[in-house]
């Protein structure tokens, strides 16, 4: 019965499976026709440049959509910018007493009280008359006052915090939107958040987006989205964005606020927006940022850059150097299977709940069979655990939902898969019969040949990478959901994910030795020797750098070779391979597998917990969602291979080392 229990077992995972990888396939055909990238340049940028040569503007902007510029973010004008562009002027009350002196007709107020007193003047009434609108709406009328002043059309006294006025939003300048829409750019809207909450502002600023036809995105401006931080006004903006089906920018690596309630409400009409900021710019290199564009829509789904030109340019043409920035990205993206164009929405594709449930199935399954190597239980018992199991699956989609149920079973499998990817290769990394604690071999047994290693080098590698790859084919098809794929919704506990297989490993490892005799009392208290604690020491300052080095956010810097090597296999292999699989894992676990080979136990351990980063890393790949899976694929095949190869070069170099300074030590001592 036992035996048909676990082909019970491996057939509910093996249907899992299946499903996972009809999944992956209709993920693949979904993100191959998710190719259109635009490319974004602020108005406001554009004539910066411009003034920088003498240029004018019209031609400017001819070029730049020449070499590649798909569309203009035109920004929402404010009392400030209107200023610099000598549209509008203003002053406190210093220049409201100046003014009044040489003007008899200025009128200072009843009591001579000029403080919080502030004057606008411009001579264009459209523009005034929007100027005065937002700011009635935003102050009150009582506190926006007309004036009429000799020589000036048209003016306002305003009551309030100068600092504050001039950072208000008073909407978008009709003649802008036109000339960019008459050059044959798409029109990108900035909008930015008032201060203060208020309806009427809101509702303004909406209407003022509503006014402008055939828009292509909108990326709220500055730190904030409309109608923050009300949570109602918040929702207000969501609706509107999707009763009108305009797309909005989730800017990458920073935190707008209110961002996560738009998105989660109108999650469909988003895009992923990268943008190098302008301190970055005033560093970073041409080359690389060339390099983070092309990384940014191939790893990232990122599908609307938002380019600063580089302004700090001393030698040769400003203008030109920008223009064959653009020419570049451009090139780069055509050669890379991307082209220009309005940004591609990605369809509301998520697979059902009744493949979840499928899937979750397959997750139980292996958590029972992971168990089942610490443990030896009857058949009845086993039934208990799927059914309490299944039991969870259902509860937890009633209580938390189905993204919780597809968060926490994701989680499963990163914890079960790598523990089982190594666990399940036990024979090539521990050997059943007895082994040295020290080195001496005299490589008379046929089974410690060096073809007899090569070959199970090969079969005990690809064994824990393809129990990794089923993991991430069980992760990925669990995450294909667009809100997953546009990092909406994130994936949960990376983490944990990174520390507890190998904590599972180090478990069983101990297990396997000791659970004949659970003596840990007596293990305790036997003397620490100094290797012991050196072991520990290492085994220690090597998570503590792995998880550093682990998870969304680094916290050590990388070094200057390390980048250059990163850059290198980017070129050369286009998905570069993890350097914790490559590098890292994949070696030891070659070195753990010669060790075992040889009979020698001397540090095995520990170089198997060290070595298993590789099927843990294979698994946070998959964890990426928002990465194609192609290139997730691509990029464990290439880490594996790699992988391999240095590993089996370590281990030659280790093989015949030992057999040659083994065999002279057996000569010595005979």
């Amino acid at each position: 019965m036992g035996k048909t229990c676990h082909k019970i077992l491996i057939s509910l995972l093996i249907i899992a499976v299946a499903l996972a990888v009809i999944i992956g396939f209709q993920r693949y055909t979904l993100e191959r026709n998710y190719k259109t990238v635009e490319t974004v340049m602020s108005l406001n940028k554009v004539r910066e440049l411009a003034l920088k040569e003498g240029l004018d503007e019209y031609i400017l902007l001819e070029k730049l959509k020449t070499h590649g510029l798909t569309s203009i973010g035109i920004q929402e004008d404010s009392i400030e910018t209107l200023m610099l562009e000598g549209k509008v002027a203003f002053g406190g009350s210093a220049e409201i007493a100046k003014l009044n002196w040489f003007n008899e007709s200025f009128l200072i107020p009843e009591n001579g009280d000029l403080y919080g007193k502030n004057l606008l003047i411009c001579q264009d009434h459209s523009l005034w008359q929007r100027i005065k609108e937002y700011l009635q709406n935003y102050l009150g009328i009582n506190r926006v006052q007309e004036l009429i002043l000799k020589n000036y059309h048209y003016s306002l006294l305003i009551t309030g915090d100068p600092e504050e006025l001039l950072k208000l939003g008073v909407g978008f300048s009709e003649a802008d939107i036109i000339k960019i829409k008459n050059l044959g750019f798409h029109v990108i809207l900035r909008p930015k958040n008032s201060p203060k909450v208020k309806t009427e502002v809101l509702a303004q600023k909406l209407s003022a987006l509503e006014a402008v036809e055939n828009v292509s995105l909108i990326i709220f401006d500055e730190e904030e989205v409309l109608g923050n931080p009300v949570n109602k006004q918040l929702l207000t903006t969501a609706n509107f964005l999707k009763e009108h089906n305009y797309p909005f920018g989730i800017i990458e690596f920073t935190s707008q606020k209110g961002i996560d309630v738009i998105a989660d409400s109108v999650s469909s009409l988003a895009v992923r927006v990268h943008s190098i900021t302008k301190e970055e710019m005033e560093t970073i290199s041409q080359k690389k940022a060339l390099d983070r564009w092309l990384r940014a829509a191939q790893e990232r789904n990122i599908r609307l850059f938002y380019i600063n030109p580089f302004l700090n340019i001393r030698e040769g043409s400003i203008v030109e150097a920008n223009l064959g920035y653009l020419e570049k990205i451009k090139e780069e993206l055509a050669q890379n299977g991307f082209h220009l164009g309005q940004a591609s929405l990605l369809p509301e594709f998520q697979i059902s709940l009744i493949f979840i449930y499928l899937i979750g199935i397959g997750v139980i399954a292996a958590g029972i069979i992971l168990l089942k190597e610490f443990f030896k239980f009857q058949d009845r018992f086993m039934f208990v655990l799927f059914f309490l199991g299944l039991f969870f699956l259902f509860f937890l989609n009633l209580i938390a939902g189905k993204i919780w149920l597809i968060k926490i079973l994701a989680l499963s499998v990163a914890l079960l898969f790598p523990s089982l990817a190594v666990i399940k290769n036990k024979k090539y990394l521990l050997s059943p019969s007895s082994e040295q604690d020290y080195i001496d071999c005299t490589f008379t047994d046929e089974a410690n040949s060096y073809l007899g290693l090569i070959k199970k080098i090969f079969l005990g590698i690809s064994g824990i990478m393809g129990f990794s790859v089923v993991g991430g084919l069980l992760v990925g098809a669990l995450l294909t959901n667009y809100q997953f794929m546009l990092a909406i919704r994130l994936f949960s506990g990376i983490k944990i994910a990174y520390i507890v297989p190998l904590l599972v490993i180090a478990l069983y490892l101990w297990w396997k030795e000791n659970k004949e005799n659970m003596a840990l009392i007596e293990e305790l208290r036997k003397p620490i020797l100094f290797e012991h604690a050196l072991m520990v020491f290492i085994l220690f300052a090597f998570l503590a750098v792995y998880i550093l080095r682990s998870g969304n956010f680094s916290f050590l810097p990388v070094p200057a070779i390390e980048e250059k090597m990163r850059l290198f296999l980017e070129k050369t292999l286009v998905a570069r391979p993890r350097n914790k699989e490559f590098l890292i894992g994949y070696p030891l676990l070659t070195l753990a597998i010669t060790l075992n080979h040889l009979r020698i136990a001397y540090l095995k351990k520990i170089i198997i917990i060290m070595g298993s980063v590789a099927p843990v890393t294979v698994l946070n790949t998959f964890c990426h969602v928002h990465t194609p899976l192609c290139f997730s694929l691509l990029r464990t095949m290439h880490g594996y291979w790699l992988g391999l190869l240095l590993g089996m070069a370590l281990a030659t170099i280790f093989y015949f080392s030992l057999k040659i300074f083994g065999l002279r030590f057996n000569e010595q001592k005979s």
